[in-house]
C-alpha cells in the first residue's frame, strides 16, 4: 500500500465502493471512501481521478489488514490531496498540563484553543471492518450502528492549515 493507492470495497455482490490511500501514519493508513458506487460489470479504474474527485463520505486512520487477503483490491494509483485531506488531531486533557494538538504526523504539537479541543478529533486507529460495516449500511445492507458516526467525513480544517 501507497500513498494515492485508489481501491474498492464491496457493497455487494452487485456493487463496490472506491477509498483512497491519502496519508500514513505509523503502521496505519489513512483512508477516504468516497460517495461513488460502481457496479459489478464496471471499471472503476478507467475513472479514477473522477472517482477521487467525488465528495468524500468516510475518513479513518485504519490497519491494513483488509488489504493484505485482496478483500480491499487496489485498482490504481491517483494523486493524493494529502495537504486538504490529513487532519489534525488532539490529545491530552484541559485538568493535566491542557489539550494538545498536533498535525497529521505528531511532528508538531501546540496547546489547542478551546475551540480547537472540541471540534478536532482524537487520533484513534480502528479496524478497517467499521468502515467495510459502515459503506454497507450506508448503501442499505445490514443496520446502520452508533459507531459509524465516528467514521462519516466531517470537514475540517487540514493539519497543513493550523501549522503553517
Amino acid at each position: 500500500m501507497a500513498i494515492g493507492d485508489v481501491f474498492t470495497i464491496a457493497v455487494d455482490d452487485q456493487r463496490r465502493s472506491v477509498g483512497q490511500v491519502v496519508g500514513e501514519y505509523k503502521s496505519a493508513l489513512y483512508v477516504i471512501i468516497f460517495n461513488r458506487i460502481f457496479g459489478a460489470d464496471q471499471d472503476p479504474s478507467l475513472e479514477l481521478e473522477d472517482a477521487t474527485g467525488s465528495e468524500p463520505l468516510f475518513t479513518r486512520l485504519i490497519f491494513d489488514s483488509r488489504f493484505r487477503p485482496g478483500m480491499w483490491e487496489i485498482i490504481g494509483h491517483a494523486a493524493a490531496d494529502s495537504e486538504r485531506n490529513l487532519p489534525a488531531f488532539t490529545y491530552g486533557a484541559a485538568e493535566v498540563d491542557g489539550v494538545k494538538i498536533t498535525n497529521f504526523s505528531g511532528s508538531e504539537v501546540r496547546h489547542a484553543t478551546e475551540c480547537e479541543s472540541k471540534k478536532i478529533p482524537r487520533r484513534a486507529i480502528d479496524s478497517p471492518l467499521i468502515l467495510e460495516r459502515a459503506i454497507q449500511a450506508h448503501h442499505g445492507i445490514g443496520r446502520w450502528l452508533p459507531a459509524f458516526k465516528e467514521v462519516r467525513y466531517r470537514p475540517g480544517i487540514a493539519s497543513a492549515k493550523l501549522f503553517d
